[in-house]
């Protein structure tokens, strides 16, 4: 280690705090004889008064000359200028905290409002970084009445990684049916009985991701981003690339309402549905969520009055199976009513859309 010097350009107390890791390290133990050295290793041009006896009254000295005036000034300019980058891996998050952090320290900012006002100006507002909206807002929320340092610190990295979560339309995506554990899927083997489409079945997770990847659509032109509860969504099946569609006017093969993929374009807009499992208004990562048909419906939000409401179903699974061939398969089915616990899915991630 070799030994710290000082000119201006760090906190008294890092200083002296350097000098005494120097001393430990060269079993200098004696406070004068630290404080001596510490005196000694000041840059010339920094005037030092000769009564001074202690570390104490050393950093005092040192604080109260221009130079950590400068210092300080020229920290917080730094921590005006910085500018967050969301970034998907390595430790960037970590790094820009700590460096966040220090600079608060060396300026000596202490007040919680300014900290949160800093932080909340690090995220750029731009074209070019649209997500930074999203944490901006939730960054907000996360530290309304925070003061703790600390915690506003750790605010700020969860809303980061919780909006990792956060699905987007145009992500690849897998349902898994919480029920069964069995994930929807599709195939080019088609019903051998009702609409002759193509089949949608609950099935396991194998090597061939495509049966079982969906990509997530959006209904309409202004949803873009993330989803939201409420929202109405489509699906297309990875590997045939064709649309799932809950019919109307075929069954399944024991008589419920049929669920298929079809190629001429046509699709179940599906609202999806929040559940007791979710605490955001937005759909993440791990939620279990619940997706009725608003094909024939404007609005049903107000799932009390219009549950019933005739030409929508929701898309649900059980243990139900059915034959094709030497194949059998756990069917996957519309149903009208209030939703069961037959209705709940677990939304994951394969791709997530980040060019938004």
């Amino acid at each position: 280690m070799e030994i710290p010097k000082y000119n201006g350009t760090c906190h008294p107390n890092e200083y002296v705090k350097q000098m005494r890791a120097y001393c430990k390290i060269n079993r200098i133990t004696s406070e004068l004889d630290i404080l001596e050295l510490c005196i000694l290793m000041i840059n010339s041009s920094i005037y030092i008064p000769e009564d001074i006896y202690n570390l104490d009254k050393l950093i005092k000295v040192l604080s109260s000359h221009p130079t950590f005036s400068i210092f300080k000034d020229s920290c917080k300019k730094k921590l005006q200028v910085m500018k967050y980058i969301p970034e998907k891996e390595g430790n960037y998050t970590a790094t820009f905290l700590a460096d966040f952090r220090s600079l608060c320290n060396d300026a000596e900012i202490y007040d919680h409002k300014e900290i949160k006002n800093l932080l909340f100006n690090t995220y750029y507002s731009s074209n070019e970084f649209p997500r930074n909206e999203f944490s901006r807002n939730e960054f907000l929320k996360s530290v309304n009445g925070v003061n703790s340092k600390d915690k506003i610190f750790k605010a700020f990295s969860d809303v980061f990684f919780d909006e990792l979560k956060v699905v987007k339309y145009g992500s690849l995506i897998t349902l898994r049916h919480v029920l069964t554990g069995k994930y929807l899927s599709s195939c080019k083997m088609k019903y051998e009985t009702g609409s002759k489409q193509q089949l949608v079945f609950a099935g396991e997770r194998t090597n061939e991701k495509s049966k079982f990847s969906w990509l997530l659509n959006s209904c309409n032109s202004y949803q873009t981003d993330k989803i939201f509860y409420g929202d109405d969504i489509y699906l297309t099946n990875k590997a045939t690339g064709h649309e799932l569609y809950i019919e109307r006017f075929y069954k399944s093969p024991t008589g419920f309402t049929e669920v298929h993929c079809r190629s001429d374009y046509y699709y179940s807009a599906l609202r999806c549905n929040t559940t007791k499992h979710n605490n955001t208004p937005y759909v993440k990562t791990g939620d279990i969520i619940t997706l009725r048909s608003s094909d024939f419906s404007s609005d049903y939000s107000n799932e009390t009055e219009n549950f019933d409401y005739p030409d929508n179903y929701i898309l649900s699974s059980h243990n139900s199976r059915f034959g094709i061939g030497n194949r059998t398969f756990q069917e996957v089915v519309g149903h009208k009513g209030r939703f069961t616990e037959n209705d709940e899915w677990q939304i994951e991630f394969i791709e997530n859309n980040y060019n938004i």
